[in-house]
């Protein structure tokens, strides 16, 4: 299942109990998850077209009125496009508009680089005030929906494109920020769609005999206690659906803790291809058993962090 579209219908069943919720969507509600409220509540619905600053601008006066608004579209157009209107309507005039970006991260399918976004965590987490949410599962999805109809804030939720198995989740409850296994002196930190892949390549790195603890972050504004449940960690590697700089690998290095960091994600000149999921992630090094080989030669290599 795609995570935009488990939002959505969510969202729509969060609807019939709550009356100010309102949804705008950029001519995208097939395909970023708004279809299902717009079909659910249509009176509430509106339809704003390919105008993602108008959007933004709209669903900031509608927030000033009492009401609930969440701005639906992909990433790539919402982020950039209408920076301006979120860096002022919503961080700065603190009004309680929830943007929900599909199709984030560096993996766009046929779409190309026009369509992905993999550096939109860079300009989210530079703003104050913005709540940033990348959930990894609908259990995470569902946590984020709950928490922000309950208590409306300016926010960013970010899905990826590729679909989620809806059945087999990431480990434990959902929650903020967890970890999905015991934790260890070696500790693979990711966030939404990447920490699918943490996992799977700290299995790989324990049938190599190297014992790895993967970290989840399912909101990275506000952080939370990322850095004590780092503290005393002898070796971080951050995996992320976005750029090496700017998304979670950045806010790890804020920390200042002393045990080194390695970010791994797409290169900072990554915009984005055309591709099969598993052609792009194998090309820079994404998949499973590359990071888990990146990881265990980094490891037994003292000079490298």
């Amino acid at each position: 299942m795609k995570l935009a579209d488990h939002c959505g219908r969510l969202l729509a069943e969060h609807g019939d109990h709550a009356p100010r919720l309102r949804v705008l969507d950029g001519d995208l509600a097939d395909s970023d998850g708004a279809i299902h409220f717009a079909t659910r509540h249509p009176a509430r619905f509106l339809m704003g077209g390919i105008a993602e600053q108008n959007l933004v601008s709209v669903a900031a006066g509608m927030a000033d009125t009492g009401l609930a608004p969440w701005v639906f579209s992909f990433a790539a157009f919402l982020c950039f496009r209408a920076y301006d209107q979120i860096r002022v309507c919503l961080s700065q005039a603190r009004q309680p508009v929830v943007l929900v970006g599909s199709h984030a991260g560096g993996l766009s399918g046929r779409n190309g680089k026009s369509h992905a976004a993999p550096n939109d965590l860079a300009l989210l987490l530079s703003l104050p005030g913005v709540q940033v949410w990348a959930p990894g599962d609908c259990a995470d999805t569902a946590l984020a929906v709950r928490t922000l109809v309950a208590d409306p804030a300016p926010a960013y939720l970010r899905f990826p494109r590729t679909p989620i198995d809806e059945v087999h989740g990431l480990p434990g409850q959902p929650a903020p920020l967890r970890w999905l296994t015991p934790r260890r002196p070696l500790a693979l930190v990711s966030t939404g769609l990447a920490s699918h892949w943490a996992l799977a390549a700290a299995q790989l790195l324990a049938a190599w005999g190297l014992e790895a603890s993967v970290l989840h972050c399912a909101r990275l504004a506000p952080l939370g206690a990322l850095g004590e449940e780092l503290r005393g960690v002898r070796r971080i590697f951050v995996i992320e659906d976005h750029c090496t700089f700017g998304g979670l690998g950045s806010l790890v290095h804020g920390l200042g803790l002393a045990a080194p960091v390695q970010v791994l994600g797409w290169p900072r000149d990554y915009c984005g291809q055309s591709g099969k999921d598993e052609e792009l992630l194998t090309a820079y090094g994404l998949t499973a058993p590359l990071l888990a080989q990146t990881i265990r030669t980094a490891v037994a290599d003292p000079t490298r962090s």
